[in-house]
């Protein structure tokens, strides 16, 4: 098991080590660099020369943490681990375990690649509000009859779309893009499918109809959906490892490959392939470890980050998600309400508010939760089937509020 931990401190001075070309670029832009490389792994992200200091202090939770960390990487099913601390808005650890493939010798470090999966949307729906800030779409438009149409007496709202509002049943279609059959005739289908509550009134996870706001993102951009998610997001936020689909995430030098199935009896790599790529802004964005850490941070950094009225839209509680508090199950004696707003989700942790979103394909998952009014995020991404990786969460959550005792994954019945 190959492993890498590294804590930050405030005494930590950080410099950038990548192509001299994209540091002056970035200098030039204002941005964040890259932070110190170890053994070839991105250990942080240094302050950009015009921020102000802050106190980096390393929060007393970080040896508990690691604890943990090290409990969920060496768990059964789990390959390998990725995962970042923020707070303050900068990063005070930075954890990587395991493999990139099973049996390969080749260690996960900050710099592999994994798919983000369902986290995509909230690229697609940072995207949204970006363009909106910026006079380019209206959310509150109704959806063009010609992009999709639903078994209602009105078209849904570009927001209602993309807040879940739509009163379908809960992934419709989902098993006929598995199957393999084109967006484009799966999206008509849903005309025909009778909505469970009507149009705005409640909640339902949807990964085929929120898919076609990259006709919206399309008509307004000019581009088409991937090169406006790399010019508006990955390019002004220094995700440089960042891409989308099953062709970028292979492309990389390192990158993980998926390991599926909850009860396998042996670890062996499966194929990448998705078929959620044919719907790209649902669940197709592929990442990093580093390029998670600068997402995070550009929703935390009150400069250069995205704009605040951008920020606002997305991670308002456009509908209330009740479904998903149920899901959370046990989690509900810490978090007692949940909404959706632009491709985020928002959880009332007692009086904290966090802005989140989960992420699964099989053999890969990945969670992003932050604390925008204290800077703190954690990032976590990994290559299997694996129930552990989805507790570390809440057992930060646990750790840093001292509202409990961080045991999630001691809870997990195999």
């Amino acid at each position: 098991m190959f492993r890498i931990l590294q804590v930050l401190a405030a005494a930590s001075v950080f410099t950038a080590s990548v192509a001299a070309d994209d540091a002056a670029l970035r200098q030039t832009q204002g941005e964040a660099e890259p932070g110190p490389w170890a053994d070839g792994a991105l250990v942080g992200m240094a302050l950009a020369a015009s921020a102000p200091e802050l106190d980096l202090t390393p929060p007393d939770y970080l040896e508990d943490l690691r604890y943990r960390l090290d409990q969920a990487a060496t768990s059964e099913r789990v390959v390998g681990l990725a995962a970042a601390l923020i707070e303050n808005g900068q990063v005070v650890m930075v954890y990587t375990s395991g493999e990139a493939a099973a049996g390969s010798g080749q260690a996960i470090t900050p710099d592999t690649v994994f798919r983000a999966a369902s986290v995509t949307k909230s690229f697609t729906g940072t995207l949204l509000a970006k363009l909106e800030a910026d006079g380019l779409i209206d959310l509150d438009a109704p959806v063009p009859t010609s992009w999709l149409r639903l078994k209602a007496d009105r078209q849904p709202t570009w927001l209602e779309l993309v807040s879940h509002q739509t009163g379908l049943p809960p992934n419709a279609y989902d098993n006929l893009i598995e199957a393999g059959y084109a967006p484009d005739e799966v999206r008509e289908r849903l005309a025909e499918v009778d909505l469970i509550c009507p149009l705005g009134e409640c909640y339902t996870y949807q990964n085929v109809a929120f898919a076609a706001a990259a006709r919206l993102i399309e008509d307004a951009t000019g581009l088409s959906y991937e090169e406006a998610v790399r010019r508006h997001l990955f390019e002004p936020y220094g995700l440089a490892r960042a891409g989308i689909g099953e062709a970028d995430l292979v492309r990389s030098d390192s990158w993980a490959r998926p390991h599926r199935g909850w009860r396998r009896t042996r670890d062996r790599a499966g194929n990448p392939r998705s078929p959620y790529d044919s719907i790209a802004p649902a669940a197709s964005i592929t990442l990093s470890l580093n390029d998670f850490i600068g997402w995070a941070q550009a929703h935390l950094s009150a400069a250069g980050g995205v704009p605040l009225a951008a920020r606002d839209r997305a991670f308002a509680e456009h509908v209330r998600s009740p479904r998903e508090t149920r899901n959370l199950r046990r989690l509900r004696g810490r978090v007692d309400d949940t909404a959706y707003g632009l491709g985020w989700r928002i959880y009332d942790w007692g009086d904290r508010r966090l802005i989140a979103h989960g992420g699964y394909l099989s053999g890969y998952g990945a969670h992003i939760v932050m604390e925008p009014e204290t800077g703190f995020a954690f990032v976590a991404l990994w290559n299997a089937d694996a129930r552990a990786p989805f507790r570390l969460w809440p057992t930060v959550m646990d750790l840093r509020t001292g509202d409990g005792p961080g045991d999630w994954i001691d809870q997990i019945r195999n």
